[in-house]
């Protein structure tokens, strides 16, 4: 898997995670089922001006410890009002599943993808500092960035090997425009802030918890995308 992601646009508005994909309507090929054996779980807090709680909302990453495979699962509030992505690596197919929660059908839409490459890897610029801290009991880094009227801080590690495909980098607001990270290093927590004062924090929670988890999409009505999909503004 890359090491690097996509992250939310300036919205601020939560929306289905995964990376950004080409998707095509023929030839679509998907797995029934899709098990996972690991978790990871961050949360994401969203402030209006001087710094008013508007919202928190937890994202659950499931993937393989030994695959490739991975899904992304932002948690309902109420029934029907969740969303996952399901991001198939063997079948190059991102499946999208909006409304889940609570016993709800979800629409599922699945597609052809790839990976961004050439041209099309725009990385986000990031500012090293020296100040560091230790988050979950990991050593991490400092960054900072910049760009047009947006603009906030980054803490990284080098202690995780993990992609941050399956990271909070995944809740992080500049999709719209990158979708990698000028550095190396796996995203621990994330502040964006933009001219309006509105800020988004975004935190790791847990790392590597053991949780069997399976999708199962037999017997499903899939429909499939024939557009390019950026799964945060799907």
């Amino acid at each position: 898997m890359r090491k690097q992601g996509i992250c939310l646009l300036a919205c601020l508005t939560v929306m289905p995670a995964a990376a950004q994909f080409k998707l095509f309507g023929s030839s679509v090929k998907w797995d029934p089922t899709y098990a996972f054996d690991k978790a990871n779980v961050f949360k994401i807090e969203f402030y209006a001006r001087k710094n008013e709680l508007m919202k928190t909302t937890r994202v659950r990453t499931f993937y393989q410890s030994a695959g490739e495979n991975f899904s992304v699962r932002f948690e309902a509030d109420r029934p029907g009002t969740g969303t996952e992505t399901v991001v198939d690596r063997k079948n190059l197919v991102g499946i999208q599943m909006l409304g889940t929660g609570g016993g709800a059908v979800p629409l599922c839409t699945a597609g052809k993808f790839k990976y961004p490459e050439g041209p099309d890897l725009k990385k986000l610029e990031l500012t090293a500092t020296a100040e560091t801290k230790a988050l979950l009991g990991l050593v991490c880094r400092k960054y900072t960035y910049t760009h047009k009227k947006i603009f906030g801080e980054v803490w990284l590690t080098e202690q995780v090997t993990l992609p941050n495909d399956v990271g909070v980098f995944r809740a992080a607001k500049m999709a719209a425009l990158h979708n990698t990270l000028s550095v190396p290093g796996f995203v621990m927590e994330m502040t964006t802030e933009d001219a309006g004062g509105g800020r988004t924090l975004m935190t790791t929670v847990s790392l590597g918890n053991d949780e069997p988890y399976t999708v199962d999409f037999s017997g499903i009505s899939m429909k499939t995308a024939l557009n390019t999909i950026n799964y945060y503004t799907y």
